[in-house]
């Protein structure tokens, strides 16, 4: 059966592909496509600014489904609702064997390194990619469970107690993400983005307050709302917000470094104030499997509400008039969405409007 794909040959050349899907092998699924979310990986892969991306690839690695054929070996049955989880790695060093494969010096990820990407309306992956959701889940959230993932796995490393106060810096997915299960955890949330278009969706994850204010207004607008800011969740991590973080953190706090660093990424870190403080660093990198069954929990158990996230869906087939949106309206956006056509409006997470 011939399927959609959106393959990426090189720097700036992506095309719509049709061709026939393989079927699965010993230990494999095929997976139709529900929902996939497009994030800044895949556009700096599109664009040749990913340091880890492989080409050709089927671009995507944010990706919820159902299991549409199973091959031999296999334990989940056909029409079975997935999240994909995207990572591997080799399978024997010390991380992996650990359950963190986010660390494996192997790391690859789907549609980023490993050409095997979930922008397309089928596709095999192995059994063990696999995490199974609900059908509740699926049908409210789709792909929204990835980037709640991240969120949830960078409380967890950040330590978030309830009765914290802690400043999110940049609200974009993975902050607003990170809002969300702080929130869960009983954590009241701050935020601070440079644009106003922002607020909406910070207020709507449940942050008590959001600001453009920088520098010094910045820091009196915190110390208007709080006594004391014990986390830092810092999703974009150049000097200036290192900085910033440093400087507002209480005795004992804990700055969480989120961004994606690129080659060569340095910050430079005040180590009078981490020494005078007693201050943690805390990094974070992607996510592991389990950060996907919990992020399903949550929404499950209607703990988080990830609806805020999602701004907007677009078929499959117009994927350049998704990207053209976001990079000439990525203010206004958080998550957008692509499926497949024949999906597309048939209920509210899928709807272009």
């Amino acid at each position: 059966m011939s399927v959609l794909s959106i393959r990426v040959d090189g720097p700036n050349e992506y095309r719509l592909d049709r061709g026939d899907v393989a079927a699965p092998g010993e230990g494999e699924v095929l997976v139709a496509l529900d929902s996939a979310g497009i994030c800044g990986g895949d556009l700096s892969h599109l664009r040749g600014r990913n340091a880890v991306a492989a080409y050709p690839t089927v671009l995507g690695h944010e990706c919820a489904g159902r299991v549409s054929r199973v091959g031999p070996g296999t334990s989940l049955t056909v029409g079975q609702p997935v999240m994909v989880y995207p990572t591997t790695g080799c399978g024997r060093c010390r991380a992996c064997r650990d359950g963190r494969i986010n660390n494996c010096p192997s790391i690859r990820v789907f549609g980023l390194s490993d050409p095997r990407g979930c922008f397309s309306e089928e596709f095999v992956v192995p059994e063990t990619q696999c995490v199974p959701v609900s059908d509740s889940v699926l049908d409210r959230f789709g792909a929204l469970v990835e980037p709640l993932a991240v969120g949830v796995h960078v409380v967890r490393r950040g330590g978030a107690s309830e009765g914290d106060s802690a400043l999110v810096v940049g609200t974009g997915a993975i902050g607003l993400a990170t809002t969300l299960v702080a929130r869960s955890r009983g954590v009241r949330v701050f935020g601070v983005d440079r644009y106003t278009e922002r607020e909406q969706p910070a207020l709507a994850c449940g942050m008590s307050d959001f600001t453009t204010d920088s520098g010094a207004a910045l820091e009196g607008w915190l110390r208007d709302r709080t006594d004391a800011v014990d986390l830092v969740y810092d999703t974009v991590c150049t000097d200036e917000s290192s900085r910033l973080a440093l400087r507002v953190l209480a005795p004992g706090g804990r700055y969480v470094a989120i961004a994606s660093a690129k080659p060569g990424h340095e910050l430079t870190l005040d180590y009078s104030a981490l020494y005078a403080r007693e201050l943690s660093v805390v990094a974070c990198r992607n996510y592991v499997r389990q950060d996907f069954v919990e992020a399903a929990e949550l929404l499950e158990s209607g703990k988080v509400d990830a609806s805020p996230l999602h701004t907007a869906t677009f078929p499959l087939d117009e994927f350049g008039r998704a990207v053209e949106e976001l990079e000439s309206n990525g203010s206004k956006h958080v998550k957008v969405l692509l499926t497949s056509r024949k999906l597309l409006g048939t209920r509210a997470l899928l709807r272009t409007e």
